[in-house]
């Protein structure tokens, strides 16, 4: 199994990520570590410990992180379409577990520093806990076998939330020396499930199976006609599925940067990994990452469900 770590500010997809990461075979969850982002970070953690409760995985350690990004005050700390809660509205009981004492970034180094092989962080969030782990433990970069990193668009007209609630933070784990994969809006707003399956999630009766289908009932395609009315978005979920199963993927090396300043704060540049890199300025530098460009809709799909499903098994 893959020793993972996930940091999450757990919204509907980000919930949904981790439903589907905790039951899957080939991944072992050695902890969650929260910060600000869809929410704030205390709500981050009480989401979490809900939706791990659902899944009967309350023994995983949760930890609070950063409250508020590098240098800015956050930009947005309400749910947004994950309404006010996070979870759009979806009743769960209180959580029976409890999260850690510890600050995340230093749950952070005590798994990674505990694990015997090198841990896959997954990053859905903004990326704070993990600039300040890589600033704060330089040396943990060696311990790291990649980082998925949930974030960013090939488009330099759009600006996706998780870089641009903390640039500074996308940019100092993007120029670190830890392999990166970035799933990006590209694909975000491209891996949906059919709403048939949705109903049938929702239908059952084990805990975890009929939370996933709530969650994605509430998560419409953000399109208008009634073929995409049947849809539901999987969201930061994709990151995870790419994480199990890259054959479903298309991989690039890319060279990407991070604006800094002015109306593009935020966005992300991304360019072929045949040219060279260049230093450009105190706006942006670039770093060479691995990009997921395209991907099996269907097939993908169709693993979050099967995974999910496997919760009755």
């Amino acid at each position: 199994m893959k020793p993972i770590i996930i940091d999450v500010d757990t919204g509907t997809d980000d919930a949904l990520a981790i439903l589907y990461a905790v039951r899957h075979p080939d991944l072992d969850v050695r902890g969650i570590s929260c910060v600000i982002g869809n929410v704030t970070v205390d709500q981050a953690v009480i989401n979490t410990c809900k939706v791990l409760d659902a899944a009967s995985a309350g023994d995983i350690p949760v930890a609070a992180g950063a409250a508020q990004p590098l240098i800015e005050q956050a930009r947005r700390e309400g749910g947004g379409s994950h309404g006010p809660d996070g979870l759009a509205g979806i009743q769960l009981p209180e959580p029976l577990s409890h999260p850690s004492p510890m600050h995340a970034v230093d749950l952070l180094h005590q798994l990674i520093m505990a694990s015997a092989e090198p841990v896959s962080l997954v990053s859905l969030a903004p990326k704070t806990n993990l600039a300040l782990l890589l600033t704060s433990y330089p040396d943990i970069a060696t311990r790291l076998e990649q980082i998925i990193f949930m974030g960013g668009s090939a488009s330099e007209a759009v600006a996706e939330f998780n870089v641009w609630q903390d640039p500074e933070a996308a940019r100092l784990v993007l120029e670190s020396s830890v392999p990166i994969t970035m799933y990006g809006l590209d694909l975000f707003d491209r891996l949906v499930v059919d709403r048939a399956d949705v109903g049938l999630l929702r239908t059952h009766d084990h805990p975890a199976i009929w939370l996933a289908g709530e969650l994605l009932h509430r998560r419409h395609v953000r399109h208008n006609d009634s073929d995409h009315e049947q849809l539901r978005l999987l969201g930061d979920a994709g990151a995870m599925v790419l994480l199990t199963n890259p054959e479903l993927f298309v991989i690039e090396e890319r060279n990407v940067a991070v604006h800094l300043q002015g109306a593009g704060r935020g966005q992300t540049q991304l360019s072929e990994a045949s040219a060279p890199i260049a230093q450009l300025g105190a706006d942006k530098s670039e770093s060479r990452i691995r990009f997921a460009a395209d991907l099996d809709v269907t097939k993908a799909a169709s693993a979050f469900v099967e995974t999910v499903y496997a919760y009755a098994a």
